[in-house]
């Protein structure tokens, strides 16, 4: 049996600023709790730390991109953390990379905000 993922939620040194940290796949088992945190609050920049995700599936893909949506309509900031090669792939094959924003480090995010 696979690890499941874990996810940790931490204020972020900035104002407003939210980081929730997984770690372990991002799967459709695990999407429900994934997407219950992930919608339990609002703020004003959303920072999903995945430099411990080793992959995710095509459900969690639809959860990153309704997180995407919900930025733009909402005028939130998000910021994807640490992709690994193998989901950088995966985005480039949904032909969503070109949208998705992703950086390397949280202190990279937050230079942003």
């Amino acid at each position: 049996m696979a690890e499941p993922l874990t996810i940790i939620e931490t204020d972020g040194p900035v104002v407003g600023t939210r980081i929730l940290t997984l770690s372990g796949p991002c799967t459709l088992s695990e999407l429900f709790e994934f997407k219950s945190i992930l919608r339990a609050r609002t703020a004003p920049v959303t920072l999903l730390d995945l430099t411990q995700v080793p992959y995710m599936d095509s459900a969690a893909l639809g959860l990153i991109i309704g997180l995407h949506v919900a930025c733009e309509a909402e005028h939130r900031k998000y910021a994807l953390i640490g992709v690994c090669p193998r989901i950088k792939t995966l985005f480039q094959v949904a032909k969503v990379d070109s949208f998705l924003i992703t950086v390397d480090t949280v202190d990279a995010a937050l230079a942003g905000v």
